[in-house]
């Protein structure tokens, strides 16, 4: 179950997290976000393990993260999981390229995979999921609903997204 979202917070500018918010084990927000113009609920996942990613299409540890998914994605494809990799809202303060080109010059091939949906953060999405807008953060939240894992730089954390695709493959 999704909660509603109602957070606010100033941009800091900082890439991520160095000690994420202690998270695990609340409900995850719902929040909208935008699709190709058309919004999208978060809670539209819910019965499927989620990642839900904050992205600046500028960002190098965000690029290397893409890249490293495209290197699992075998792994992801045996799993139920589905990643929302959204562009920050404001893109962290800094005009770049869209998202779906980001990824395109990134990591091609997620865009045709189903796992993988890409849009752009709404002003509340990132109210709720990133306050301090940091420009590279990503939640894990369980088929439940509730967030496991909040943490930023997926190249070079994962092994705690591994784990948790591994918890949901059947």
């Amino acid at each position: 179950a999704f909660a509603a979202s109602s957070a606010f917070a100033a941009p800091s500018g900082t890439m991520g997290p160095r000690n994420p918010p202690a998270s695990a084990g609340e409900e995850a927000p719902d929040a909208a976000f935008l699709v190709g113009g058309q919004q999208v609920q978060l809670k539209t996942y819910q019965g499927h393990p989620l990642m839900v990613w904050e992205v600046a299409t500028w960002c190098g540890s965000c690029k290397a993260g893409l890249k490293a998914f495209a290197r699992h994605q075998a792994l992801i494809d045996k799993s139920d999981i589905k990643i929302v990799v959204l562009r920050d809202y404001k893109n962290g303060g800094y005009p770049g390229i869209t998202i779906d080109k980001f990824a395109a010059q990134a990591a091609p091939t997620l865009l045709k995979d189903k796992h993988f949906v890409f849009g752009n953060a709404s002003k509340a999405l990132d109210a709720a999921y990133n306050p301090h807008h940091y420009v590279d953060i990503y939640h894990l939240v369980t088929p439940s609903g509730q967030i496991a894992t909040t943490s930023s730089a997926p190249s070079a954390t994962f092994g705690r997204i591994e784990a948790f695709i591994k918890t949901g493959i059947k």
